[in-house]
């Protein structure tokens, strides 16, 4: 069994790597099966320690494993074990820090390039951390933007800075109003507990993208968002029943499960929406086995022809 390190993944992938990881993961999603996350927890000497797994079996890939990490103090460090589908034998131990910022940012571009208008110009991002810094790439890579607006609690001028910089495209710090108010597409990375603006200022024809809240008890976007929703899309459902804070605590009739998109319906053809124009669309984004997996395989098949292995 190989170690590949968060230094080598950095080396062996890039962000559109990711992107064809992911959009070929939800193509054939239902070729193979996951594992909703599991989370345990414990008191620390310094706090509450949690542990969380989720994993996926992809036969078509050869391959099968689990994301492990551990969440203290707000802080989060991820490992997965990779296995052959094949005969069982483990293949590969990954650090997966550099991974899932990968991963989660390019599932929400794949989102992104098939549910967003093609004519969008503005891009807000609300939230300021290590996510954030990860999406601005991948959305960049399906669409381009005009201006790039930067919302958050700290350190958005520094980040509206460093993308400028980095990109070419002008970003600027706004409030997190205008933020949500003038976006073409929207993206909300923040921790928050409770939704960050009114559904109401979302202009008709948007894609929004709540991707910072996993727990069923945190939510980023309000009742009014969710009911504005000329369609709702999650990642997989069973796991978005259980996690999606933003849907899980909305009041009664707000929406129906029933009329909620997975992903994979979307990226195959298999759902009946068309989108329109003035649609707002809505991607509820927690983290599936399944992209960790898939990227994960990636990550190993391109260590194997690197290292000779």
């Amino acid at each position: 069994m190989k170690l590949i390190t968060n230094q080598q993944v950095a080396e062996l992938i890039n962000t559109n790597d990711a992107i064809d990881a992911m959009r070929q993961a939800f193509q054939g999603i239902g070729q193979g099966a996951q594992q909703a996350r599991m989370r345990t927890s414990a008191a620390g000497s310094n706090g509450p320690i949690m542990m969380s797994s989720m994993g996926a079996l992809l036969p078509a890939a050869g391959i099968a494993g689990y994301k492990i990490y551990t969440t203290i103090n707000g802080k989060f460090h991820f490992v997965t074990v990779l296995f052959s589908t094949e005969d069982g034998r483990p293949l590969a131990t990954i650090e997966s820090d550099t991974m899932t910022g990968l991963r989660t940012a390019a599932a929400t571009a794949v989102a992104a390039d098939h549910l967003a208008n093609r004519d969008v110009a503005t891009l807000s991002v609300i939230g300021t951390g290590v996510q954030a810094h990860s999406h601005v790439p991948a959305l960049l890579s399906v669409r381009r933007f005009k201006e790039i607006l930067v919302a958050g609690r700290s350190g958005q001028q520094e980040f509206a800075e460093k993308i400028t910089q980095q990109t070419g495209v002008a970003a600027r710090a706004v409030s997190i109003e205008e933020a949500a108010q003038s976006g073409d597409v929207v993206v909300t990375v923040t921790r928050s507990a409770t939704p960050l603006f009114s559904g109401d200022l979302l202009k008709p024809g948007a894609f929004v993208a709540a991707v910072g809240a996993s727990k069923g008890n945190l939510r980023e976007l309000d009742d009014r968002a969710i009911a504005r929703a000329n369609a709702l899309v999650v990642e997989w459902k069973p796991q978005a029943q259980q996690e999606a804070g933003d849907l899980l605590l909305c009041q009664p009739g707000t929406f129906d499960w029933d009329q909620v998109w997975e992903l994979g319906q979307i990226v195959d053809g298999s759902s009946n929406y068309q989108r329109r124009p003035e649609d707002l669309v809505i991607y509820k984004a927690i983290g599936v086995g399944v992209e960790d997996i898939a990227l994960s395989g990636l990550v190993y098949r391109r260590a194997c022809e690197r290292f000779g292995w």
